[in-house]
């Protein structure tokens, strides 16, 4: 019996310790997990998030189909068009910035076709087209353009060399110098207390490694944004960044991880906060959430049309894929091992059983030699099956109270009812013998109903009573189920008739004929009161009367 014992403690301590150590594994950073489910969540509903944006780009574009648009208004629908594309699809935000280069060159007009070359160099740049995005750079010449037009100069050749640096492995130092004096441009004719500043030169804080400075700058931005739109996604990617390099991996990933929500959720397929959650997952073994989202990375990449970004996630997906494929691969193995464990653990038990049957059969032997402890194990057996009888008993005296308890306010109001109605009944017969009598003193005291009003009022009085000191708290709850403006308002230790409606509800009687009689009204009135109430309620109206049944709980007598 030992053995077996030993067999089955064994079996459970495996099978039940994989589980344990699985679940210790998934417990985490509980803040982290819920960010990360909801991340899920966003990737889960991305054609949603999608079908929302064409539904703002077709509206758009349905909108450049207006007859009579002068050129001016058409390039201001050609700037929204591709500001809705930009982030979102990279070939299709070229198209229109080259329908308005066309237009500003119609137009004769410097300041438009500046504009529209800056914002086709920062996609060519996206598009990892470099040597275009640098060709209309140098068309441009910094000492003619407005300050507006000489920001975004600074900017887009900033970016350029900062893809450069990031994408290339030739020439990095160049353009990471080359980067580091463009952002030192657009630092100098930026005002310092503009957001782009504080941004700018948070760059330049993180990349010369002062993370501390940086991260108080980038929170202070975060907080400025008010809704989660991409500028939100932005600082939240830069904070993951700087966490990223000073080696904090928990707000590393949850910075990455809001990022990438903000961004799905407003259908930014031009993003990196995905594959670099990806790669830090990877990094401290989520490999099933890794794979996912770089799967997800690289499918915005192709979708937004961004070649750079594609070609660096396609070096990272394999390495994730491999590293995802081999889990899935242990784990069967693991599985395989365990179904093994379990077999040879269930020939254990087999085995064990028959030893045990062997056992007992030897043991038969010596049952003589064990009839006195047999005696007191049979002694005691009868005892403890004396305290269960009690245990039932008393179990059953208990839940006979209970039933008789229920059973009491029913019987009672049936009673009152009754008695009521005998009342009624009596003094019918009573007036037709005294009218057939001709006794008028009789007759007048017969047709009075002070009686019955009495007794009325005094049933209810009882019921009342005898209601509210089993669910003293019942006016409170049930008007809490209600509008503040249509709660009832009654003095203490008395209820109205909804509520007595209510209150033989809670104490089981469903019968609306049983509850009209009780109440002295009829069926339609009844049915009046309960629609009544169920239309003041604050849950919904089908659930109203299951929260009144819920209601309180019944004290002992």
């Amino acid at each position: 019996m030992k053995l077996l014992k030993q067999t089955v403690l064994l079996s459970f301590l495996i099978i039940f310790g994989f589980s344990g150590y699985a679940k210790n594994e998934r417990s985490g950073n509980s803040g982290l997990d819920s960010l990360l489910k909801a991340l899920d969540h966003a990737i889960e509903r991305r054609q949603t998030y999608t079908d929302r944006r064409e539904a703002v780009l077709s509206g758009l574009k349905q909108q450049l189909k207006s007859p009579n648009l002068s050129k001016e208004e058409i390039y201001t629908l050609n700037s929204k068009i591709y500001q809705e594309y930009k982030p979102y699809q990279s070939d299709s935000a070229i198209k229109y910035v080259n329908y308005n280069l066309e237009i500003a060159s119609l137009l004769k007009d410097p300041s438009r076709i500046a504009a529209s070359k800056l914002q086709l160099s920062a996609l060519y740049s996206i598009a990892g087209m470099s040597m275009d995005a640098a060709s209309l750079l140098r068309s441009l010449h910094s000492d003619q353009l407005t300050t507006d037009l000489k920001i975004g100069y600074y900017q887009a050749y900033k970016d350029l060399y900062s893809n450069l640096a990031a994408y290339h492995n030739v020439n990095t130092d160049l353009y990471r110098k080359y980067n580091a004096a463009y952002r030192d441009s657009l630092l100098q004719i930026l005002p310092a207390s503009s957001r782009n500043y504080k941004g700018v030169y948070a760059e330049k804080l993180s990349s010369s490694g002062e993370y501390k400075a940086a991260e108080k700058l980038l929170l202070e931005l975060l907080a400025g944004v008010k809704t989660k739109n991409h500028e939100y996604a932005i600082w939240s990617s830069a904070l993951g960044i700087v966490y990223r390099n000073e080696g904090d991996t928990l707000l590393q990933q949850k910075y990455f991880a809001l990022s990438a929500i903000s961004d799905l959720q407003n259908a930014i397929k031009e993003n990196t906060s995905l594959q670099a959650l990806a790669i830090s997952l990877y990094e401290t073994g989520d490999l099933d959430r890794s794979y996912q989202y770089i799967k997800c990375s690289m499918e915005d990449a192709i979708f937004c049309n961004a070649p750079l970004r594609t070609i660096v996630i396609s070096k990272i997906f394999p390495i994730i894929d491999v590293a995802h494929q081999t889990k899935e691969k242990q784990q069967r193995t693991q599985l395989l091992i365990l179904l093994g464990l379990i077999s040879v653990l269930s020939a254990g038990l087999i085995a064990a059983v028959a030893y045990v049957i062997k056992q007992m059969k030897k043991l038969q032997k010596s049952r003589l030699e064990l009839q006195g402890v047999n005696h007191l194990l049979k002694k005691l057996n009868q005892d403890l099956q004396s305290i269960n009888q009690q245990l039932t008993k008393t179990n059953t005296q208990l839940s006979e109270a209970n039933r008789i308890k229920e059973e009491y306010i029913g019987n009672f109001l049936d009673l009152c009812s009754n008695y009521i109605n005998k009342l009624e009944d009596y003094r019918k017969g009573l007036h037709k013998k005294a009218t057939t009598g001709n006794i008028d003193a009789l007759l007048k005291m017969l047709k009075s109903t002070d009686l019955m009003t009495t007794e009325l009022k005094a049933l209810y009085k009882n019921f009342d009573d005898t209601f509210l000191h089993l669910y003293p708290d019942f006016v409170t709850e049930f008007n809490n189920l209600l509008l503040a403006e249509e709660r009832f308002d009654l003095k203490p230790g008395e209820l109205n008739t909804e509520l007595r409606m209510y209150a033989l509800l809670r104490l089981g009687i469903h019968d609306s004929a049983k509850i009209a009689a009780f109440l002295r009204c009829s069926m339609s009135t009844i049915y009046n009161y309960r629609t009544k109430v169920r239309n003041k309620a604050i849950v919904p109206r089908e659930d109203f009367e299951d929260y009144v049944k819920e209601i309180g709980t019944m004290s002992t007598f």
